[in-house]
């Protein structure tokens, strides 16, 4: 009982946004607390040399963990441990050793993702599959923009160049006017009203029509803050994970 209170009002003050200078003192204690458990058990079972030692039981791996690192954080001086700092809220999971009834549920949940192995394997299987098939048709497309094509500060002879290659730097480097900054900025791009992303175009009958005075080019980041591409095949997978788990999928579908 006594643990279980110490790990849920640890939880508490996780919990706090600006805690005060006096929860450092009260953290120290709640270290000390687990620490005093781990010495009685690894006092009565021993540490790891034999069958029923501390480090045999998995559930004890958690607690070993979590005092480690809150020894590291607080007494080593590793500059920005941020990072290790996030590992405070391994401690919230002790509550699953100390309460036998969750202990159970939570051995039983483990025990179905063994079993369900195969199935995922399948799963990853198939969508690798068809990860590569959209990197092969779809790769690039989403970054197809409509681009206003005759900024005022171009020359006649900039634009003709322009015009005539649609965006080969090694010719755009060869003019006077900055063409490969022209098509990186968003503010050049066409926007549907009230939409974050710029209209994305292509030949295909569904695709997007620029209006007058625009030009379809590739150029820019890909929607969604370039989160969303089929560009490389991790990109794709995690757009056809986004599908299966139909995660905002119709925004997908639409672009």
């Amino acid at each position: 009982m006594l643990i279980m209170c110490t790990i849920l009002t640890n939880c508490v003050f996780m919990t706090l946004s600006n805690p005060p200078d006096w929860t450092k003192n009260v953290e120290y204690t709640f270290t000390g607390i687990y620490t005093f458990e781990s010495l009685i058990k690894i006092i009565a079972r021993g540490f790891c040399i034999d069958g029923f030692t501390f480090l045999r039981d998995p559930w004890n791996w958690l607690d070993f963990t979590v005092i480690t690192f809150a020894y590291i954080t607080e007494f080593v001086n590793l500059g920005n441990v941020s990072a290790l700092r996030t590992f405070r809220v391994l401690r919230a999971l002790k509550t699953i050793s100390v309460i036998p009834g969750l202990k159970t549920i939570v051995g039983a949940l483990i025990q179905s993702v063994k079993k369900l192995s195969d199935v995922m394997i399948l799963t990853v299987f198939c969508l690798s599959v068809f990860a590569l098939i959209g990197l092969q048709l779809f790769m690039g497309n989403l970054r197809h923009k409509c681009l206003y094509w005759n900024p005022p500060n171009a020359t006649d002879n900039d634009t003709d160049i322009f015009n005539a290659t649609f965006g080969e730097n090694s010719t755009l480097n060869a003019t006077q006017f900055d063409w490969n900054a022209y098509i990186q900025d968003e503010n050049n791009f066409y926007f549907l009203e009230g939409q974050n992303d710029a209209l994305l175009c292509g030949n295909s009958s569904d695709a997007g029509q620029c209006p007058e005075g625009y030009f379809c080019i590739k150029a820019g980041r890909n929607p969604n803050y370039d989160y969303t591409s089929f560009d490389t095949f991790s990109w794709a997978f995690l757009s056809l994970f986004r599908l299966m788990t139909q995660d905002f999928w119709e925004n997908l579908y639409q672009l």
